[in-house]
């Protein structure tokens, strides 16, 4: 048997092995060097690939800067930067009112002289009189500077702006679950040049719509779980310069409608649109999915359409022939000391449509007025979506809400990301009683939000419900018999909740304890 020593100088003399380069790894030649650092800073210029220009002026920026890989070389002193517009000569005028540049006719230079000043210019540039629609020509920027390279950049300039409407969708209304919808849209030109760079189309959407995979230029993105009324769906399509150009005045549409699916927990869904110009050399984002099948395609429009929008978006709705059941609970629970309660509140849907909130409004909210003789002194709120507790309003009138205060009777709380069907949302609120109290009941309303979403509830015996607080087993000689309790420590309910996220509450104060909220 070999000893312990001689199977560990086996084992080091493998592992050294297995550490040095191999013959062929050290012929690998320069490329398996290291590259060498740099000596100087590199520079950069970040400016427009290319503006559209009209008889008004327009804004320009152009900013640089500098950059050495972590090589810690000098820092750059005296940049400069020289705008030529040789090239637009009867095509576009250039006008600078920064003190840094000198004019010199049509090439400008703009030159730093010391470390704090900005490294950006801002100038405007207009047509020329007479210069015909679709004319161009080309902004060099050259920069340099001490302790680094120079480097230049373009823009081109185009006479003529062209500018996207889109036509405007109907809502859909008593829709079926289950039923396709078709999504059309329309484009209008209203500038005075045709669409001189791609066109990207995008749609989305929350609610529930389910959206067909069909088209190759479309790139399709969803949550987790797409089908849920909670998730962003999104449609994103590109249009390439060429046949799907837009031409000035002319309105085209889609050669084929997107087409969704309603889902069966659909409620209300809400859809935006918009169209855009994409910059040269930006990628359009927009969905991980590629489309599978043909190519969608701009053509000209048939027919007087729906109208149009103002600008570029819209939205539209597809309200489905659906009803969510909506219930309140509420339990009222003795707190630590004389006259303290913590009352749990929830909101419940029982489905089977599912309630979304709408650009951050709620879809559902309860009302909840304590008996008289008691008050709130505390709220627990975790601001993520996956929260247990939801956040609770002062009721300030009687449409009104206010930030959350301590010692009232009369609360809102928000359901702030919607319900979905077979969920619940739990609200916490803390609870003190005066001697006063005499065992009356508050109640909790589960309402529509100021989303503005019909629930259709089938059943509204459930969407309010009673509570009661015991009597105080020791009234103290200092609580008020009144609505409302002084501000003091004595009176002040304490609370650790211990549930995922721990929010704490203390003196009667409304922690907040700020989670990131998930993309969709």
């Amino acid at each position: 048997m070999r000893s312990k020593c001689t199977v560990f100088g086996a084992v080091l003399a493998a592992v050294v092995l297995a550490l040095t380069p191999s013959a062929s790894s050290a012929a690998d030649g320069p490329s398996a060097k290291p590259s060498p650092l740099p000596t100087q800073a590199y520079a950069t210029i970040d400016a427009e690939k290319q503006l559209n220009v009209g008889s008004a002026t327009q804004s320009v920026h152009v900013g640089w800067g500098f950059w050495d890989d972590g090589a810690q070389v000098p820092v750059p002193t005296n940049d400069t930067l020289v705008i030529d517009t040789r090239d637009l000569a009867g095509i576009a005028s250039v006008t600078v009112d920064d003190p840094r540049c000198k004019d010199g006719g049509r090439v400008i230079t703009c030159a730093n002289t010391g470390s704090s000043q900005s490294r950006s210019v801002d100038f405007t540039v207009r047509a020329d009189a007479g210069a015909a629609t679709g004319a161009d020509g080309t902004i060099t920027y050259t920069l340099s500077a001490d302790h680094a390279t120079g480097t230049t950049a373009k823009a081109r300039v185009v006479v003529g702006i062209p500018k996207l409407i889109v036509g405007r969708l109907p809502d859909v209304t008593h829709a079926r679950v289950g039923s396709r919808v078709d999504v059309r849209l329309r484009l209008r030109n209203t500038g005075d040049l045709a669409t001189d760079r791609r066109v990207m189309l995008s749609w989305e959407s929350v609610g529930g719509l389910v959206f067909d995979r069909r088209f190759s230029n479309c790139a399709y993105g969803d949550s987790h779980e797409p089908s849920a009324p909670g998730s962003q769906v999104s449609v994103t399509c590109v249009f390439p310069v060429g046949p799907d150009s837009v031409p000035a005045g002319a309105t085209m549409e889609l050669s084929s409608p997107l087409t969704a699916t309603v889902g069966k927990h659909v409620l209300t869904a809400v859809t935006d649109y918009s169209a855009e110009l994409l910059k040269p050399g930006v990628e359009p984002g927009g969905g991980s999915h590629q489309g599978t099948g043909p190519a969608l395609t701009l053509v000209r429009a048939s027919g007087a359409g729906s109208g149009f929008e103002k600008g570029a978006e819209g939205r539209f709705t597809v309200a489905a022939d659906n009803s969510a059941d909506f219930a309140a609970e509420a339990t009222p629970k003795p707190g630590s000391g004389a006259g303290a309660w913590t009352l749990d509140i929830n909101a419940l849907n029982h489905g089977p449509a599912s309630a979304y909130g709408i650009d951050d409004k709620a879809a559902t909210v309860v009302d909840v007025v304590l008996p008289k003789g008691a008050v709130a002194t505390g709220n627990v709120h975790m601001e993520e979506e996956d929260s247990p507790y939801g956040p609770c309003l002062l009721r300030n009138g009687s449409t009104s809400t206010a930030p959350f205060e301590a010692g009232h009777r009369h609360y809102v709380c928000t359901v702030p990301f919607g319900l979905d069907a077979g969920k619940s949302q739990l609200f916490v609120l803390m609870v003190k009683t005066s001697k006063a109290y005499d065992g009356a009941k508050g109640t909790a309303t589960v309402r529509p939000g100021p989303a503005g979403i019909p629930f259709h509830d089938p059943d509204a015996s459930n969407d309010s419900v009673t509570f009661a607080f015991g009597k105080p087993a020791t009234p103290t000689a200092a609580e008020p018999s009144g609505d409302t309790l002084d501000a003091t420590g004595a009176d002040r309910t304490t609370l650790i909740a211990t549930a995922a996220g721990c929010a704490a509450l203390l003196g009667g104060v409304a922690i907040v304890v700020r989670h990131r909220r998930r993309s969709h």
